[in-house]
């Protein structure tokens, strides 16, 4: 297995992986958006509120905002939620009101309008944790006229995707194969139409060819191959050479959610062979 880095930002890697199994890179790209935890706001209870947005919209849309979890890394790594003994999220009964400290984090949010229209943004929510905040500062949540106001009591815990979106840490998670074109030179009259319908610009002209431009670009959507009138061009994605692309909420860091996805594949496909180890120990296999 060959795997190479072709970018790399606080918002998204792509990485380049050769002889390496699909279902083992579409296992990383599930896990990314669905077991990997962070935070994210769960409970509101209204205090205040005579804004025109509804208690439930307003809940919803504190909900959807990022939260920064990177910097409690290790507290996420250590706890399941679903499992954690205090907080008994496990059963159907609703968590007590004194739910586990590391699985929960304190927050509240309070704006008032005065003379004139005050827009609330996510940097007015204000965290007991410093490490455990809003991911950005310009996210807006509600409008107050003047006179109106809003008080919130906001408790954020940790979950995974499985549970709810809002707990993934990536927005965008994706795998493709790399492409390989293949243009008869006999065949093509350089017409330019495929050139001309390519989403990527991975065909130019140059002189009287056809040639590629960068192969990685290609998505393999084959408009080209539709559009040539003499089917001159021929895309085919390539057995074992994949592009795992992840993007970032920016709860997390975009490296940090494929270690964390191969972690915890790797916890699971150890607990499956320790299951099997025991049924061939008890005559069960």
């Amino acid at each position: 297995m060959n795997i190479s880095v072709r970018e790399w930002s606080n918002e998204a890697i792509e990485l380049f992986v050769d002889e390496a199994p699909l279902p083992l890179l579409n296992a990383i790209r599930r896990y990314s958006l669905a077991k990997v935890p962070t935070y994210a706001i769960d409970e509101v209870t209204v205090v205040s509120n005579t804004s025109a947005m509804f208690d439930e919209i307003l809940a919803h849309r504190l909900a959807m905002v990022p939260l920064r979890s990177e910097e409690s890394i290790d507290k996420l790594s250590s706890i399941d939620v679903t499992t954690c003994e205090k907080c008994s999220l496990d059963s159907e009964e609703k968590p007590p009101k004194d739910v586990c400290e590391k699985c929960f984090v304190n927050m509240f949010i309070e704006v008032e309008a005065h003379d004139s229209e005050v827009t609330v943004y996510s940097r007015d929510i204000k965290s007991e944790d410093p490490y455990v905040k809003p991911v950005f500062d310009n996210i807006p949540i509600v409008i107050l006229a003047p006179g109106q106001r809003i008080a919130l009591e906001i408790r954020a815990r940790i979950g995974r995707g499985l549970e709810h979106a809002k707990w993934s840490p990536a927005t965008v998670a994706v795998n493709r194969n790399l492409a390989n074109i293949e243009i008869d030179k006999n065949t093509c009259d350089v017409c330019g139409k495929c050139v001309e319908v390519c989403p990527k610009k991975v065909l130019y002209i140059d002189g009287s060819e056809v040639k590629i431009r960068n192969i990685f670009d290609c998505t393999i959507c084959r408009q080209c191959v539709y559009v040539c009138p003499h089917k001159a061009i021929a895309v085919e994605g390539l057995k074992n050479k994949n592009i795992l692309r992840i993007e970032s909420s920016g709860s997390l860091e975009p490296e940090t959610i494929v270690r964390l996805s191969l972690e915890i594949l790797k916890q699971e496909i150890s607990l499956i062979q320790k299951f099997i180890e025991t049924l061939k120990k008890g005559g069960g296999m």
